[in-house]
């Protein structure tokens, strides 16, 4: 079973599950991918640099570090592409803090064909050892204020993240108006959009089954 974010590509998933791979496309956060006890963080090179340069990276990869036993950051793209950036030497910097300081492991691909080969074989191996899935949890950070605990709630809600919990949370008020809007209500706020009202309404309204072990 490979757990894939939401966000990411849908080539990949796509991909995976024509390879006769089990797929789950859930909200992950943090990772990009969940593999037995392994979480993967994706990014273009293009998408590291940037996260150099916003000072957001190593926040990142603290957070994959507490939420997984085997955390990977995954780059994907043409290292050529490197020599282009304003400033390549911040870009080897931080590779090289990467790997050195923070022990996090680096994988390169080319493309996203790379990719899901590279996740294929990376599923393949756990299977053949029957690793046993952890539990995928979004990551919480402490010492939350009220209204980063109220996104923070929202956000856990299909397609949603920080900007349009911030839109829903200003649209309704509060967590339980927002949990108890209707479709056409939430349709109504801007960039919502039909394709995640549709999402949200239908998990919001979905019978809790529960787990089939604990029948």
């Amino acid at each position: 079973m490979i757990v894939v974010d939401i966000h990411e590509p849908s080539y990949i998933p796509e991909r995976l599950t024509d390879m006769g791979i089990d797929v789950e496309v859930k909200a992950i956060s943090p990772g990009d991918y969940v593999v037995g006890d392994v979480g993967i963080e994706r990014k273009s090179l293009h998408d590291f640099y940037q996260s150099i340069v916003k000072k957001r990276l190593f926040r990142q990869l603290e957070r994959l570090r507490e939420a997984y036993t085997s955390p990977f950051l995954l780059l994907e793209g043409d290292l050529i592409e490197v020599s282009s950036f304003s400033n390549p030497a911040i870009f080897w910097g931080a590779f090289l803090s990467v790997t050195l300081d923070v022990g996090v492991p680096l994988i390169f691909t080319t493309n996203q064909e790379q990719t899901t080969s590279l996740l294929q074989v990376l599923d393949k191996r756990l299977s053949k050892k029957r690793v046993r899935m952890k539990e995928v949890a979004r990551y919480r950070p402490p010492h939350l204020s009220d209204e980063e605990l109220q996104r923070y709630i929202v956000k856990g809600l299909p397609n949603i993240g920080e900007k349009s919990a911030e839109r829903l949370l200003e649209a309704f008020g509060t967590v339980r108006n927002v949990f108890n809007a209707n479709k056409n209500q939430l349709i109504a706020v801007p960039n919502i959009g039909r394709k995640k009202s549709s999402e949200v309404t239908r998990i919001l309204t979905l019978r809790y089954r529960g787990q089939t072990s604990l029948r």
